[in-house]
């Protein structure tokens, strides 16, 4: 399988992250010296340094403002280092990112699939094969995902409670999968229109299906309207058939033009 990857796109957003989230704490501890302030200055150095006389006079202000900004920003950086920074998985000695991991559930196949990792922004997972394009929404959250056709619900817990502002979240895969999907279309039939693709954008398959890579998360479904999976049954869904398979020519095709619209190219 040919792995195309925006590693320098993954990296920023992971340095992004530890960068906000080390702001956070900066903005925490600064906070946390406001509140022992009152009783560092004597009266003349207050008189002859606005700053330290403004944070004697609003150290109140100044700890409850810092402790509301550096705790939404150490969230925020959490939020990214969650999605792109290697970390340990429950129940696994295995260090890595999400991307691995799905490139590691689709180990094993040939050259005729292509996986693009983060190539689009709008559509971060996807792979090209035999059988069409497929595209994949990666939830990495641990708890207890409820999904009863077209409605997806998280079970409340105390944890979810206090890392709300980190956490990926469920959103809407429905809507999120049709977005995906009709961007993978209108990408394939702008490529026709211009004669970059010489295939029929009709004829190109396009599917899709939500992936859950933390083993903590536990599924109970019911008639999900979109395919739910964990990782490690990325492989058998891929290689279920369907009527129709794309002949190895525009597989190439259409890998090729994908690649040259991506910003891999």
């Amino acid at each position: 399988m040919k792995v195309y990857r925006n590693l320098a796109a993954i990296k920023s957003k992971e340095q992004r992250g530890r960068r906000i989230a080390l702001a956070g704490l900066l903005i925490l501890f600064i906070g946390l010296l406001s509140n022992f302030t009152p009783n560092w200055f004597p009266t003349d150095e207050r008189a002859a340094n606005p700053l330290i006389a403004f944070v004697q006079q609003y150290w109140t202000f100044v700890s409850f403002g810092a402790l509301a900004v550096g705790f939404i920003a150490s969230n925020v950086g959490s939020y990214y280092i969650n999605r792109f920074a290697p970390r340990r998985w429950p129940g696994s000695k295995k260090v890595a990112r999400p991307d691995e991991l799905v490139e590691s559930g689709l180990k094993g196949f040939d050259d005729k699939y292509a996986l693009f990792l983060w190539g689009l922004d709008d559509v971060p997972y996807m792979l090209v094969g035999p059988l069409g394009v497929r595209v994949f929404l990666v939830r990495s959250d641990k708890g207890t995902v409820r999904v009863y056709g077209d409605r997806w619900r998280e079970r409340f817990s105390l944890g979810r409670l206090l890392t709300f502002l980190n956490r990926e979240g469920l959103g809407n895969p429905v809507r999120e999968m049709q977005e995906a999907e009709q961007k993978v279309r209108e990408l394939l039939q702008s490529g026709e229109s211009s004669g970059e693709l010489t295939v029929n954008a009709a004829d190109i398959p396009i599917e899709g299906a939500a992936v859950f890579i933390n083993p903590a998360t536990q599924l109970e479904l019911e008639n999900p309207s979109l395919p739910v999976l964990r990782v490690d049954q990325l492989k058998k869904y891929v290689r279920t058939k369907r009527n129709q398979q794309l002949n190895a020519g525009t597989v190439r095709e259409v890998t090729d033009y994908l690649l040259s619209v991506s910003v891999l190219a």
